[in-house]
């Protein structure tokens, strides 16, 4: 049965933070107390035991460096997508404007409420139930405004113009599941694993080291835990689109629904 790797995003930031926070220190206590019981090793032994310590470090930072610059990649993506949203609803909007009206007022319209579900999609993933209602929502207002692009297909409608609009309400619904799947585009959880495994191993062994050569201060280690826990988490974040500090503006859908013309009073 294959692992469900959704099941790590469904927990609480929070208390990832909690967990990884408390092996570490657990991890470093126990490679230190470990150290202080073998302070008559050999310094060869003692040597082995941090240069293995150090060897996953090194390996650690490689990890970290490669996992950050993944992460970022796809928080790029999520935000050239909903640029690419505002784009596509802005020239909508504008080629809205070849129609006559009552349909060049209903499908501008469609796109102001659309352009606000949108913008509603990007709140936090911890109000479901308003995401679940914004993407219904997206969903409902495409078939209105495919419905509006079928009955432009008028005498009155050039085939360049009925080709323009049937182009770009195209691109605004496709640009709909692109959006979806980037949201979910995370890297794999089992990657976490990796990393919190490693970086207890490295406190662990590091500690070590401090303990078998008879330090009994704790803060270096501390200090490389909280380090290495801080990237870590900052990895988490920007993997977690919604959940935590750094999130993905919409201010382009914003200024895409403010530019949309209003008909005149």
């Amino acid at each position: 049965m294959p692992f469900d790797t959704n099941v790590f995003y469904l927990i609480d930031h929070r208390l990832i933070a909690l967990v990884m926070v408390a092996l570490l220190l657990v991890a470093s206590e126990i490679g230190r107390r470990l150290g202080l019981s073998r302070q008559d090793a050999s310094d060869s032994h003692r040597a082995l035991m941090t240069g293995i310590g150090g060897a996953i470090l090194g390996f650690l930072g490689l990890l970290l460096g490669f996992s950050l610059s993944m992460a970022i990649s796809r928080w790029d993506d999520r935000r050239d997508i909903i640029v690419q949203e505002a784009y596509a609803v802005g020239t909508l909007s504008l080629r809205a404007g070849l129609l006559e009206d009552p349909l060049r007022k209903q499908l501008r319209d469609s796109l102001i409420t659309y352009s606000q579900a949108r913008v509603a999609l990007g709140g936090s993933r911890e109000q479901p139930d308003l995401l679940r209602e914004a993407r219904s929502q997206s969903e409902d207002l495409h078939v209105v405004i495919w419905s509006i692009v079928e009955q432009a297909k008028v005498p009155s409608t050039t085939n360049a113009t009925l080709a323009s609009l049937i182009n770009s309400a195209n691109e605004v619904i496709d640009l709909h599941e692109l959006r979806l799947a980037s949201l979910q585009n995370h890297l794999p959880s089992a990657l976490f694993y990796l990393l919190l495994t490693l970086a207890a191993l490295s406190v662990g062994f590091l500690a070590w080291g401090f303990g078998a050569v008879g330090h009994r201060g704790r803060t270096p280690i501390i200090l490389l835990a909280i380090l290495i826990g801080t990237m870590i988490l900052l990895i988490m974040d920007v993997n977690r689109p919604q959940r935590g500090m750094i999130v993905v503006g919409v201010a382009s859908l914003e200024r895409a629904e403010n530019s949309i013309p209003t008909p005149m009073p």
